[in-house]
């Protein structure tokens, strides 16, 4: 028969390991450079994270004005466009495609608009005697 003579005392226990900690967490030399180099390479990370973030902002924005020289030529080209359309001679060679002819004087005719006239009130009924 097989008897366990170890005591269990887990207060007694923790106590020893609560003692014993402090001796796992002194840095000694070792400790230190490997710290030191943990720090350094979190560092570096962060560092490198930044930069290539700034790098990608910089690429879009060099995109973005890409983009806005293209649209400020095409707005350009479209404006001259438009400037082209409405002018006189355009509109006088579109006309004559379309086999308009310019206005007589005998085709004009003139209206006159009257002012509107004031309101009449409506005649009061005589009063029936």
């Amino acid at each position: 028969m097989a008897v366990n003579s170890r005591q269990f005392f887990p207060i007694e226990q923790a106590r020893a390991r609560r003692v014993q900690l402090p001796r796992y967490l002194q840095l000694d030399g070792g400790r230190y450079l490997i710290a030191a180099a943990v720090v350094f390479a979190l560092l570096s990370l962060i560092s490198l994270g930044q930069t290539g973030r700034l790098a990608t902002q910089g690429y879009e924005l060099a995109n973005m004005q890409r983009t806005q020289r293209e649209l400020l030529r095409t707005h350009g080209a479209l404006q001259l466009q438009l400037s082209e359309a409405q002018s006189l001679v355009q509109i006088e060679q579109r006309a004559k495609a379309l086999n308009m002819q310019p206005l007589t004087p005998d085709q004009v005719r003139y209206v006159t608009i009257a002012p509107p006239a004031a309101p009449v009130a409506p005649a009061e009924d005589a009063p029936n005697r």
